[in-house]
């Protein structure tokens, strides 16, 4: 008696590319479901760390002219794209590799407005791109600098809105969550530098944006800075406990990663309130050459 063949979903090619693996593999099960928590644990740290140093470094070194900024943009499109296409596809594994792909489905989205911002192309209008006089922090100036930025802010409020219905009701939310916490952590800084904090990092900013370096605070940190760093350490204790406690692949994985953006946004946020300079991106700025 001969057995009747099993029919498998129809995958098109598009697919394969998109996620980056063989088509026979596009509906199996990730066999990776056992990984110890040390082992989620680096592999977070890898993905996230690995992405968020040469990303940033990238688009440093993508500013050295028109023509870098422009290719800047059309690769960090191309890669948005990617990322969308990520988080459409594996929104329903829940796997740790699905994690994986859906915070770096977020990772290129976000990536692809932090492009557009330093290459100049979402500063709005002339008139906003003008230094302001020195003054000291008020309502009013906050509402003058959130508005000098206000199509760069409109756009990461639009990444989130795309990845948030993407992903709504979903079983993988890891990229929606990752994103969040990309854009808390960014205001967190945004409002602390503007407060004013010890060491606010003049001169990442590329030659068409550095009118924004006026609306910095006074080189002394405020008040806010210790609070910021420690509702981050507590968010990120609690993420830690989760991930290594959660039965769940997909939110194991996606603990650890929010862990490993927590552990990154208490260091950024230290490094402010710090009169050093760390070289992380020293590289990168050598091939922007200014």
């Amino acid at each position: 008696m001969s057995e009747t063949p099993v029919a498998h979903p129809t995958v098109w090619p598009w697919q394969s590319l998109v996620r980056v693996r063989h088509p026979s593999m596009l509906y199996d099960t990730d066999i990776a479901t056992r990984e110890t928590s040390l082992r989620v644990a680096m592999r977070s740290l890898v993905v996230v760390v690995f992405f968020w140093w040469s990303a940033t470094g990238i688009i440093f070194a993508l500013e050295r002219s028109e023509a870098t900024r422009a290719l800047g943009l059309v690769l960090a499109s191309a890669l948005a794209i990617w990322g969308a296409g990520l988080l459409y596809l594996e929104r329903d594994r829940g796997t740790a590799s699905g994690a994986r792909r859906s915070f770096l489905g977020a990772a290129f989205l976000w990536t692809w407005v932090q492009v557009a911002f330093y290459g100049g192309w979402l500063v709005g209008p002339a008139s906003l791109m003008v230094p302001v006089p020195a003054q000291a922090p008020s309502w009013a100036f906050a509402v003058q600098s959130v508005w000098s930025m206000l199509w760069y802010q409109l756009a990461m409020v639009a990444v989130l809105i795309v990845t948030g219905v993407l992903t709504a009701r979903r079983a993988n939310r890891a990229g929606w969550w990752s994103l969040v916490l990309f854009w808390v952590t960014h205001q967190a800084a945004s409002i602390n530098i503007f407060l004013g904090v010890e060491n606010p990092g003049r001169g990442f900013f590329p030659e068409p944006l550095t009118y924004l370096e006026s609306y910095f605070g006074p080189q002394r940190n405020s008040w806010l800075l210790p609070i910021s760093i420690a509702l981050l350490i507590v968010f990120t204790l609690r993420t830690i406990i989760h991930a290594l406690r959660d039965a769940s692949p997909v939110r194991r994985q996606g603990m650890m990663l929010l862990s490993v953006l927590g552990v990154l946004g208490v260091l950024e946020l230290s490094v402010l309130g710090m009169p050093v300079t760390l070289p992380f991106w020293q590289a990168f700025l050598d091939v922007r050459g200014y």
